[in-house]
């Protein structure tokens, strides 16, 4: 049997907010919508959304915050929503994944034009990350995230 897949990418709109607001905003909006359709629909809810200079655990406070502003739960163990938040921001991690030592507190610079460039290094990750076999030096919120796949992929 093939399963068909469908994505729907959801960007922050240019020069209307900062992603971070646009994320506040949306979330509780995605998450009403997953639960409403999880019933009639294999369907699985991905967040991303920088640190900055927060902390993973409190971008994650913040997020059940919004839920419970809008009068919902927050997100529960059998709800195939994954939150990734990469500490500092998401090129921290790519800029690891091209084979460089990187940290947490710096920020690290931007792929113009050549986003592309990263693909197969993600895509490695994603393997590693499948067979549970992530690699101890890894950013440790690279690590949280590859929890999180594996969260994703266990209830879908």
């Amino acid at each position: 049997m093939v399963s068909q897949v469908y994505f729907e990418l959801k960007f922050a709109p240019p020069s209307s907010q900062s992603g971070e607001q646009y994320v506040r905003t949306q979330y509780p909006v995605e998450v009403k919508a997953y639960r409403q359709n999880r019933n009639r629909v294999s369907i699985g809810l991905v967040v991303l959304i920088d640190a900055d200079t927060s902390t993973p655990q409190e971008r994650l406070d913040w997020l059940a915050r919004t839920l419970a502003d809008d009068e919902q739960q927050n997100r529960q163990p059998d709800e195939a929503i994954a939150i990734f938040v990469p500490k500092r921001n998401i090129e921290t991690w790519i800029h690891y994944l091209q084979g460089e030592s990187v940290n947490e507190e710096d920020t690290y610079s931007k792929f113009p034009n050549n986003e592309a460039n990263c693909k197969p290094s993600v895509e490695n990750l994603a393997e590693q990350c499948r067979s549970q076999n992530i690699l101890k030096e890894a950013p440790p919120s690279l690590q949280l995230a590859c929890g999180e796949l594996q969260r994703l992929l266990q209830l879908l």
